[in-house]
């Protein structure tokens, strides 16, 4: 039985949870503070930059803009002077405007930018930015004749403060956002009339900033640059939230579940639990805060609580949610991905799996993923890549993840078969690839055989279908763990080797290679995969190799053999003794979880080489059925036409090269079964998908060609060859 432990006691509960700023007679200003008469102070126009900010700008304004070369300086100025070059056409008067105050003397540069002919045509913001870094004053009426608040982040006076006011857009992305932070609480002084004027747009963009620079740069700091206004103007100041504390809504959400359900949330060290009031406010932090923005309190409590009790309450939290029709409530997501673990990712995988493409529309499914990217481990990682494999929705789960998988892997410098790799489970087994169940009296091995099924062996070595059920004699805590453990090992296991025999089968039809050190680390390492690992041969250089039992290396002799090329798994039209490798199998009968000795070979006719399509497969007909198999093993259905219908399907094979069949009458989008039966009408080698530019079937290489004739085969019921 599990042990909930103790409430704690209050002052052992973190304070904000046991009087958060909304209890009952905290202070709160309910009308907002208006005071009149209030005038900004006069400051000159003065530039300051942010570290690096102007050698940066500078670069990329002269990178995008690349020197016109053996420019006269004096003869290109001089016809702006004179007004001459007004007479060519606009974009080449820009080019070389920009070529001189970019690259060109800087009198010159000077002396164009003082001539208000030819500001409206210097537009572009990385072309400003660059003159800006150059020119610095000289320079801030062209950019405000362009009203380019992107190129205004080093100025700084009144006028610009009350420019970057009147946007609207407030995102956290918005220039006008960037300049207040850039220039702090000394920005914030310039706009406190508008701060504390009657309620309007302009009011409540001004707070939207003062919150913005507080959260920057420190509460105090932008009440002390308010001070000269007074103590009056520096409370008021105070009462709009520079307290990140005190953003709350008011009223605050009703929770619509019974938190007294909820499980314990154990403080670290897992001695005591949380009181039910504290929970209650804890709920409601999550209710009020959007993974963009969360309420500031959460990080400071959730720090004082154990890890493993807030992944159950955030996922107890996702199931008492009721949210229609998005997917969870914004604060319940920011739960999950703020305390979600493994075992979080664990659940959640397998339901986003399941939503179709009209449910993740209409319930915003594709920020689910940010759940699996923000717990950031393998596991979570893990069900991510599955998500990129299986997920049903194609069109955004599935697309979407492997987007986000593409991502991770290009920022740890691997692509994301490598990735993949690293994120094999090893299910808990230890390092000969095995697992003790102790039972008490009695023990258990767990072994896996080809197709990485467990299987047990009591102690006397003999194997058993499956894990006997405790007695009345094993410990009565080891023997139901133990077989609980099994249970779940069967379950992953299952997945796991789906998973990567359908990756080593599609490794050894591309070629796929891994260093020795790879090899080594990632196939006789493991303790799962080697489990595959030896049931298969392998090549390095010209040396064909299978794992023995002791993780040693061994040819078809039998000898022992060392690696130092890279290493693949062969096809068997690439392995120089095929038959001689099934005999070894035989001999020590080893099954192979995929086929690959005794795979089927096929090869292209003489006269099929010499053409675009295969025509002996051409006329068949088959049902609409295996046409979306296809489609779930990699082929690509083509665009709806007339009639809502898909005409033609098709496999990518390389840049350029696509094997695309044309069907007749075409698999109908909205009731494929209404059409069951489908002709197929051409079989071609083409450079689209959409069977554009045809190419000639001898540019396949043998392997490609045997494996795509294979499909064909099946798909039709033809005889191979």
């Amino acid at each position: 039985m599990s042990h909930t432990p103790p409430e704690a006691p209050l002052e052992s509960v973190p304070p904000l949870l046991v009087e958060p700023p909304w209890s009952e007679g905290a202070p709160r200003d309910t009308e907002p503070v208006v005071l009149k008469g209030l005038k900004a102070p006069r400051v000159a126009t003065t530039v300051h930059w942010a570290p690096g900010q102007r050698e940066e700008w500078l670069a990329k304004g002269r990178a995008d803009y690349p020197p016109l070369g053996d420019t006269d300086w004096d003869a290109a100025a001089a016809s702006f002077a004179d007004g001459t070059i007004q007479q060519g056409e606009r974009l080449r008067r820009r080019q070389s405007a920009f070529d001189i105050l970019l690259h060109g003397p800087e009198e010159h540069g000077r002396a164009l930018l003082a001539d208000e002919r030819y500001h409206a045509d210097l537009s572009g913001t990385f072309a400003l930015r660059g003159i800006v870094a150059r020119y610095e004053l000289d320079a801030l009426p062209l950019v405000l004749h362009q009203d380019n608040l992107w190129a205004l982040y080093p100025f700084f006076d009144a006028r610009i403060a009350q420019l970057c006011l009147k946007h609207k857009d407030n995102s956290y992305s918005h220039p006008a956002k960037d300049w207040f932070v850039q220039h702090g609480p000394a920005a914030i002084a310039l706009i406190v009339p508008d701060l504390l004027r009657r309620p309007g747009p302009k009011r409540e963009r001004a707070e939207v900033h003062v919150r913005s620079v507080a959260d920057a740069h420190g509460g105090e700091a932008v009440l002390e640059a308010v001070r000269p206004y007074g103590e009056e103007v520096v409370r008021a100041v105070a009462s709009l939230g520079i307290d990140p504390l005190d953003r709350y809504p008011s009223p605050l959400p009703e929770i619509g579940f019974d938190v007294a359900a909820l499980p314990p949330v154990l403080l670290a060290g897992r001695e005591s639990a949380l009181p039910e009031a504290a929970v209650r406010n804890l709920v409601t932090m999550f209710l009020i805060s959007t993974p963009e923005k969360p309420y500031a309190g959460v990080e400071r409590v959730v720090k004082a609580c154990d890890p493993e009790s807030l992944a159950e309450f955030a996922w107890a939290l996702y199931k008492a949610d009721d949210t229609r029709p998005r997917w969870t409530s914004p604060g319940v997501e920011y739960a999950l991905r703020l305390l979600g673990d493994d075992r979080t990712a664990a659940r959640l995988g397998p339901i986003v799996a399941r939503w179709d493409k009209g449910t993740s529309w209409y319930n915003g499914g594709s920020s689910a993923l940010g759940v699996f990217t923000s717990i950031g481990t393998d596991g979570a990682l893990r069900q991510l890549h599955r998500l990129a494999q299986k997920a049903k929705d194609q069109r955004r789960i599935r697309r979407h993840s492997r987007s986000l998988i593409d991502g991770i892997a290009k920022r740890r410098g691997l692509d994301a078969e490598q990735l993949a790799d690293l994120l094999v489970p090893d299910l808990g087994l230890d390092a000969s690839g095995g697992l003790t169940l102790d039972y008490g009296p009695r023990r258990f091995t767990v072994g896996f055989d080809e197709h990485l099924k467990p299987f047990v062996a009591g102690e006397d070595g003999k194997r058993r279908k499956t894990l006997p059920k405790p007695g009345v004699r094993d410990d009565a805590a080891l023997a139901p763990a133990a077989h609980q453990r099994f249970t779940e090992l069967k379950k992953e296991a299952r997945t796991v080797a789906a998973e990567q025999i359908k990756r080593l089968e599609a490794a050894m039809v591309k070629g796929r290679r891994w260093t020795p050190e790879e090899f080594r680390a990632l196939f006789l390492a493991h303790p799962l995969m080697w489990h595959i690992a030896r049931r298969l041969v392998w090549r390095s250089g010209e040396v064909e190799f299978r794992v023995a039992e002791d993780r040693g290396l061994a040819d078809v002799r039998d000898d022992a053999v060392e690696i130092s090329a890279p290493v693949e798994l062969p096809h068997p039209l690439r392995l120089a003794a095929p038959d001689a490798w099934a005999e070894v199998f035989a001999d020590y009968e080893i099954l192979q979880p995929f086929p690959q000795l005794g795979r089927p070979v096929h090869t292209l006719t003489a006269k099929e080489r010499d053409a675009a399509r295969l025509e002996r497969f051409e006329g068949a007909r088959v049902h609409f059925g295996a046409i979306l198999g296809l489609v779930d093993r990699g082929w690509k259905l083509g665009p709806k036409e007339t009639g809502g219908f898909h005409r033609h399907v098709s496999r990518e094979l390389a840049e350029n090269s696509h094997l695309v069949i044309e069907l007749d009458p075409g698999v109908r989008a909205v009731a494929p079964d209404e059409y069951a039966e489908q002709e197929l009408r051409v079989v071609a080698l083409a450079r689209t998908s959409y069977g554009q530019g045809e190419r000639l079937l001898a540019d396949l290489d043998e392997v490609t060609a045997s494996e795509l004739l294979a499909e064909l085969t099946r798909l039709t019921g033809a005889p191979g060859s």
